[in-house]
């Protein structure tokens, strides 16, 4: 396509922080009608490709932008790129929640006034003009931010993104507006994204879901440590080239074996186990054992991985680990027991940010590097430097802090940190979420492993299609209550998927 016809045409783009180069003369061609997807690990450029484009940082000296062929001096103001119609909506979508959806949407632009007062009427036409835009998704201007889904928030952000400039929006970058909606809210995204394409808006699509590339995306542009590795016709890829685009290297996307029947030890038993929102849950994880639980967020499946853990208060019903009963007063007996949990929040409630690597890999176990009240700093480095490899975090400095790097290799050093630990049950709730699909295979590889060699696992997931692939068996919640089991022949993607959303839990 001419130049003088793309929505973006950024060229020779590189930044540099210091001594380290973050961004390697990349390309980005964006067409009208078209979503082009933006995909590469944690850590490879992409955040700082969409932060310098947005004005919010400077490209080194060199690069070149153009949009809908006027050139653009740089380097950029947020002001000027807005002025250009280019919108960016973020993974925090920074709305009020407290406010309405046109009080939200007014300050992208200002407020309507008549003569000097607000007039709310003119706000909430303009607000229904804007949403119409996305067809009808119940989304009303006088409605609570705070009380919309997910979906519908990002929603608002989008309708405020376009409303902000008096200028037509030329190009749209949606910087992973997926990653913490539930599966039944992603279509309703997906359906706006095919509205914004259909009226001429270029998308740059920033994912880590390659079903959402694949469904949506109509050319790939992938980063590999800042470099771009090159542009692709969807269509002309499979997931596994794609895959080992990313990542660099052959994937190995196996599904786990389960563990022979006869031979199986029994491990973790819950029988009748309720909670505040937990209702008479009885199922069972054995030794060598990937079992995954499946729901919709609010059927009660991250407080059955506190109840387990002994972060929540069990109110009726029992465990037993390893056949002898287990009382749990709170997560330091689960700690005690052998229980460790990756809980859903890495960063609020999984390390320290402002500790570096080394220092959150060795914190549940420093009491081992100590001798007559001395910390033996060799053979704690020695730990840290192997689990670094091990688990393949990027850049493996130990001194680095905790808080600068990306979240597949966040995920990683709280993986790592429970590991070391050598717990008989592990207990992971959305272990993947916001992460790459290189990150994503190393994640599973050692979690294979580990039940390969005894240790059991518990696994809260909302890719269907990971546990289909991943797990021996998983478990069905629905409003705090077990509705159903799949395994073998009948563990399947759909299956879940039917399962999860059918009135009665039957597939």
């Amino acid at each position: 396509m001419p130049s003088d016809e793309l929505c973006i045409d950024l060229r020779n783009a590189s930044k540099t922080f210091g001594d380290i180069q973050v961004l390697k003369a990349v390309d980005l061609q964006v067409a009208p009608n078209e979503v082009h997807a933006l995909i590469g690990e944690n850590g490879c450029g992409k955040s700082t490709l969409i932060k310098c484009l947005s004005g919010y940082q400077p490209f080194d000296p060199g690069a070149t932008l153009s949009v809908r062929g006027k050139d653009v001096s740089l380097p950029l103001t947020s002001a000027a790129v807005a002025a250009l119609g280019v919108r960016f909506i973020h993974q925090d979508l920074g709305l009020v929640p407290t406010l309405t959806v046109m009080e939200n949407v007014a300050f992208g632009e200002g407020f309507l006034t008549r003569r000097g007062r607000i007039s709310w009427r003119r706000e909430a036409e303009r607000t229904a003009d804007l949403l119409s835009i996305f067809g009808n998704q119940g989304i009303k201007p006088t409605d609570l931010v705070g009380e919309l889904s997910q979906a519908r928030q990002t929603i608002v952000a989008i309708a405020r993104g376009l409303g902000a400039a008096s200028s037509q929006t030329s190009a749209m970058v949606l910087d992973e507006p997926t990653a913490a909606l539930p599966v039944n809210e992603v279509h309703v995204l997906s359906q706006v994204i095919r509205r914004m394409k259909a009226e001429g808006v270029g998308i740059v699509f920033v994912s880590h879901r390659l079903e959402e590339i694949f469904d949506l995306a109509d050319r790939v542009t992938v980063l590999r440590d800042g470099a771009s590795v090159g542009t692709f016709a969807v269509q002309d890829l499979s997931e596994r080239q794609l895959t080992e685009l990313i990542i660099g290297r052959k994937a190995n996307q196996h599904r786990s074996e389960p563990p022979n029947r006869q031979k199986r030890a029994p491990l973790l038993k819950a029988d009748g186990l309720s909670g505040q929102r937990v209702r008479d849950v009885s199922f069972s994880v054995d030794a060598g054992e990937i079992v995954g639980v499946a729901g919709l967020v609010g059927s009660g499946r991250s407080e059955l991985a506190r109840l387990v853990f002994g972060a929540q208060t069990i109110t009726a019903g029992k465990l037993t680990l390893g056949g002898k009963p287990l009382s749990l007063r709170g997560p330091g007996d689960g700690l005690e027991a052998g229980l460790a949990l990756v809980p859903e929040d890495r960063r609020r409630d999984g390390a320290v940010p402002t500790m570096t690597v080394g220092e959150n890999l060795t914190l549940p176990t420093i009491e081992k590097y100590f001798r007559r009240g001395w910390l033996r700093k060799n053979r704690e480095r020695a730990v840290v430097e192997s689990d670094m490899a091990r688990f393949r975090i990027n850049p493996p400095i130990a001194k680095r802090k905790f808080a600068t790097l990306s979240g597949g290799n966040q995920q990683k050093v709280v993986l790592a940190k429970w590991f070391e630990t050598s717990p008989r049950l592990l207990i992971l709730d959305e272990p993947v979420q916001g992460v790459d699909i290189g990150a994503r295979n190393d994640i599973y590889e050692s979690l294979d492993s580990a039940a390969k060699a005894g240790m059991g696992v518990l696994m809260i997931n909302s890719d269907f299609i990971d546990l289909a692939r991943i797990c021996h068996r998983v478990l069905i919640m629905r409003r705090g209550s077990l509705v159903g089991e799949l395994e073998g022949a009948a563990l399947t993607a759909h299956t879940i998927s039917e399962m999860v959303y059918s009135v009665d839990g039957r597939a």
